[in-house]
């Protein structure tokens, strides 16, 4: 266990100082650009992000389960990365004509040809990266994941002064992928495999193709409203909605991107080792729920200042799209690790299916919902929170045998600990006023109370995570 937590740390500080950048550039963009921008931007992104869930054909997430990996398996996962990526960096290309037809937009043709060289990279990236995470050695990924961050900020800010406008935020992708590729060619702790294998990779690719359909509909779920919006609507109300749903992911994201990346490793080594993966997966549920869900609690409630704070007054209207989405991504935390879960475990065709579901369900609920306005959208995700929760409820009792109510009770300390945050922060905005009052007043207010009742709330409930924090400290 001190291997995980050792991971969980470096992944941690790795993770946050990239989310903490990645903070900055949008609070700065969000001040620099308008809503029609940034719709714009969010548009083309939508699409290309989800063709870019192929690209990478599960490679990487082959690599970090195989239970005996050989040189000729990882060039064999290079090879077909390669002829993968590639190909959609092509399809990319050619669908920019298309999407800016579709959609009325002529600078989405550009953005797309910008954003496709990326695919070019990302083969020399993934899999020297899933190499180190195999290994749980996450201390070698600080440089690369601080300095691309870094650099996406630099180029991204410069450009927009520069009256780049919307094209800035591209180029400052690519600036992110090539600063990753060039810090993970020019560090020794990087395995680095340059000739691929393009034979026998059948096997790799029957375990792609499931990994990546399903993070191809698990991404669709959250760009669906970029989408639909943006052929029923408008640009700024794609923008809008996008800070709202991107502030709650943010918060989300950020708590969980600490030990997102350690959950896959750590399940697989449990399954090779032949550990109770049921036991191992509700207690990493347990963990981490402790700590997204009183947070995104807090969240709904104080929103509008949050949100002043985050992207400025401009964007108050997505303040009440941010209190609904903070509760379905608390829905959606409940099995947050459930595909990982299912990966380790070789349920690959079960997962599938799910995430498919979700993706059609998704679509149906917001078209449906979007005559309502943004906030009819958002209720339309926390329809959707509540179906996904019982899709993998009854999911992983079928497949994996999960005790559902002795899974649902062990959870019950992390909703008594966000009641007891939401209720002290709802209690915070009848003294200090969320909406007269200066943002940073409120947010400082809230920022200074809620932790020590966090804390307590965790001692006196005998919550693992308590000893945890303690032991992570020490470790510190």
């Amino acid at each position: 266990m001190s291997k995980v937590r050792t991971a969980i740390l470096f992944s941690s500080m790795s993770q946050y100082a990239v989310r903490f950048i990645g903070l900055a550039s949008t609070m700065i963009v969000a001040r620099l650009l308008t809503p029609d921008e940034i719709g714009t931007f969010s548009v083309a992104s939508a699409i290309v992000m989800i063709v870019a869930e192929f690209k990478l054909l599960g490679a990487a997430d082959y690599l970090v389960r195989e239970e005996h990996l050989t040189d000729e398996k990882i060039r064999r996962a290079l090879g077909l990365t390669i002829l993968i990526s590639w190909s959609l960096g092509l399809v990319i290309m050619a669908l920019g004509s298309w999407a800016s037809a579709y959609y009325g937009l002529a600078p989405l043709k550009v953005i797309f040809l910008i954003l496709a060289t990326t695919f070019f990279l990302s083969p020399f990236i993934s899999i020297p990266m899933a190499l180190v995470a195999r290994q749980f050695n996450f201390k070698v990924l600080l440089a690369a994941n601080i300095f691309s961050s870094l650099a996406a900020l630099i180029v991204t800010v410069t450009l927009i002064y520069l009256g780049f406008s919307f094209y800035s935020l591209a180029w400052g992708h690519v600036a992110k992928i090539l600063v990753e590729f060039l810090v993970v060619t020019f560090t020794k702790d990087f395995p680095i495999y340059w000739r691929p294998v393009l034979k026998n990779v059948e096997v790799i690719a029957k375990f792609g193709i499931y990994n990546s359909l399903t993070n191809l509909f698990k991404k669709g779920v959250a760009v669906a409203p970029d989408l639909v919006i943006g052929k029923m609507g408008t640009t700024a109300q794609v923008g809008m909605f996008s800070r709202g749903q991107g502030f709650v992911s943010f918060l989300s994201g950020t708590l969980t991107s600490g030990a997102s990346p350690v959950v896959l490793p750590y399940l697989s080594e449990a399954k090779r080792s032949g550990d109770d993966l049921i036991s191992a997966y509700t207690k990493a549920t347990l963990l981490m729920g402790a700590i997204v869900w009183p947070v995104l609690a807090v969240a709904s409630v104080a929103s509008l200042p949050a949100i002043r704070i985050f992207f400025g007054g401009q964007w108050d209207a997505a303040a009440p799209v941010a209190s609904i989405l903070a509760v379905w991504l608390i829905l959606r935390s409940v099995h947050h690790f459930a595909n990982n879960l299912l990966i380790a475990s070789g349920n690959e065709r079960a997962m599938l299916i799910k995430e498919a579901f979700l993706f059609f369900a998704i679509f149906v609920l917001v078209i449906t919902a979007f005559p309502l306005g943004l906030q009819g959208v958002a209720y339309a995700f926390l329809i959707l929170g509540v179906l996904e929760a019982f899709v993998n409820t009854w999911l992983l009792a079928r497949v994996l045998d999960l005790k559902v109510i002795p899974f649902y009770l062990s959870l019950l300390p992390n909703l008594i600990i966000s009641m007891v945050c939401a209720t002290t922060t709802f209690t915070l905005s009848m003294w200090l006023s969320f909406e007269a009052e200066p943002p940073w007043k409120v947010i400082g207010t809230v920022a200074m109370c809620l932790p020590p009742i966090w804390l307590l709330s965790l001692k006196v409930l005998g919550h693992p995570l308590y000893k945890e924090i303690g032991l992570t400290s020490k470790k510190v």
